[in-house]
């Protein structure tokens, strides 16, 4: 009876055997995977530097785009400080000076020799009117890290470029209140000379106002959020209102702002909305508001900022 319970002979050593062994089966599925890796990582790493090339590519046009702005709004009032042969300068070369430093902290770089002028009517006219125009065109070169994108664009560099037109400023003509004509009187008959009479006193002529430089009591006035959004585009209009100036009799004002994103408006209260975000670190644009009086050369000009981060 125990001779029949027992295990058959060598079935025992079997078993044991097949626990002291591993499997080789084991390892089969990690060296799997490990070539599988291997093959789909450099495709892998092409995607995600062709994705990171894209959004480089657009932050870069974004830059471009707002230097050109810039340097057109600033050649609209200065035409003749502009040299693309030579570097920043605040007081001649304005314009090259608004291009450069709008570029600074970017991907990209851009020389005074990137960046083109032209009027309309070409040259510049010295005594602008309306209709005349300003052209302003940056171009920097760009370059990608993935080869897989160069089929596409013609070359690992490439350039890229943006325009930017604005309006010549025009300096308001001379105004005020016309003298009004005294009409000639009709002769009437010679009246008796009264000895008691009491002559008329002459009246005397109505004088002609003079303008000054005007001058303001405040701020720029912004709304909402004090000139802070948090999504660019039509849905998030400002408004925003120029501060009390100090009333002069018989002068009228103009109200000029520049939006600081190539825009322009007029009036004691405008308002605007922007469709990209700010720029620099701080996503801000410079309000900028000039205010001129009938016949005075001199103006007065207040800034305020206005941030637009999505």
């Amino acid at each position: 009876m125990n001779r029949l319970l027992a295990a058959p002979p060598g079935r025992t050593d079997l078993a044991a055997h097949r626990r002291r062994t591993p499997s080789l089966r084991r390892g089969r599925p990690h060296g799997q995977a490990l070539v599988e890796l291997a093959l789909i990582l450099p495709i892998l790493l092409t995607l995600f530097a062709s994705a990171l090339d894209l959004g480089r590519l657009y932050y870069s046009q974004i830059t471009i785009n707002n230097a050109a702005k810039e340097g057109a709004l600033e050649a609209s009032r200065n035409p003749t400080s502009f040299d693309n042969t030579k570097g920043c300068d605040a007081d001649t070369n304005r314009v090259i000076c608004l291009v450069i430093n709008e570029a600074k902290g970017s991907l990209i770089s851009i020389a005074p020799e990137d960046v083109a002028l032209a009027c309309d009517p070409s040259p510049c006219p010295a005594s602008p009117a309306i209709g005349n125009t300003v052209d302003i065109k940056v171009t920097a070169d760009f370059s990608l890290i993935s080869p897989l994108l160069s089929v596409f664009f013609g070359g690992q560099t490439f350039p890229i470029s943006s325009s930017a037109t604005a309006q010549l400023g025009v300096v308001p003509r001379p105004g005020g209140a016309a003298a009004t004509p005294t009409p000639t009187p009709t002769p009437a008959p010679s009246p008796t000379p009264d000895p008691d009479a009491t002559p008329a006193p002459t009246p005397e002529p109505t004088p002609t106002p003079v303008c000054v430089v005007p001058t303001a009591t405040g701020s720029i006035g912004i709304s909402p959020g004090s000139g802070r959004s948090a999504s660019p585009g039509p849905a998030t209009l400002f408004s925003m209102t120029a501060p009390n100036v100090d009333p002069q009799p018989g002068c009228s004002f103009t109200y000029t702002w520049s939006f600081g994103d190539g825009s322009v408006g007029s009036g004691a209260s405008v308002t605007h909305s922007y469709d990209n975000q700010g720029t620099g670190s701080t996503k801000e644009y410079t309000v900028t508001l000039v205010i001129s009086a009938t016949a005075v050369p001199e103006s007065w000009t207040d800034t305020k900022t206005v941030r637009v981060n999505p």
